[in-house]
């Protein structure tokens, strides 16, 4: 396998785990009817700078350890109490109008660019379909002798190449939320809030759910 085809199958397959909702999106969905295109780039970066760290602690072969029954409940349990509070905060603000569309001329503060790289991370630490796919399917990749086979190089194509599914399709998704800016009404956007929320409430009883339900 060539470097350039070793790119291509790792865009391929970050293109896969990316355009499943989760809290990422949900994040991206929610700030770009706001501010717009930039926000799935900013979020993103923020992303990746978080799978920059978790390539590299596979890399060191640090994934033996942290892929356990008990350390993987343990993150699951962790993660869907954090995505359910998140969730539930989101739907009452929303319901209670505390989260709204800025109005023109008002002094409504809006995320700035650093915060939505924060964004990125936060959104990302809680997610814990994050960790199991890294651990799992992610470890499994750059265990390959194709993917090993051209030392550090192929570590960091595998690394460019997945990084650029979560960008193209992170960009994608802000650019069709903030190009209809222009027709999200404030009713429409609460209840876009509501349904993010409520999916993040759904995805965080899942997670809590799901070390029982293997066992």
């Amino acid at each position: 396998m060539t470097l350039i085809l070793l790119f291509a199958f790792s865009f391929v397959v970050g293109f896969g785990a990316v355009v499943t909702p989760g809290p990422v999106s949900t994040a991206i969905v929610s700030e770009s009817a706001r501010r717009g295109f930039i926000v799935g780039p900013l979020v993103c970066t923020g992303h990746i700078l978080l799978e920059f760290v978790m390539v590299m602690v596979l890399a060191l072969g640090l994934s033996a350890g942290l892929n356990t029954p008990a350390v993987i409940a343990a993150i699951a349990l962790l993660g869907g109490a954090l995505l359910l509070w998140m969730g539930g905060t989101m739907v009452w603000g929303a319901l209670k109008g505390k989260i709204a569309l800025p109005k023109p001329g008002a002094e409504t503060k809006l995320l700035s660019n650093w915060q939505l790289v924060g964004l990125g991370m936060a959104s990302t630490i809680i997610n814990p379909f994050w960790y199991a796919w890294w651990l799992t399917v992610g470890a499994t990749y750059l265990a390959f002798p194709q993917v090993r086979a051209f030392g550090f190089a192929s570590l960091l194509v595998f690394y460019l190449g997945h990084i650029s599914g979560d960008y193209l399709w992170d960009s994608i998704l802000s650019g069709v939320v903030g190009g209809g800016r222009k027709w999200i009404t404030d009713g429409v956007y609460k209840w876009v809030i509501v349904a993010c929320g409520a999916y993040l409430v759904y995805l965080g009883g899942v997670f809590i759910a799901n070390p029982f339900l293997n066992r």
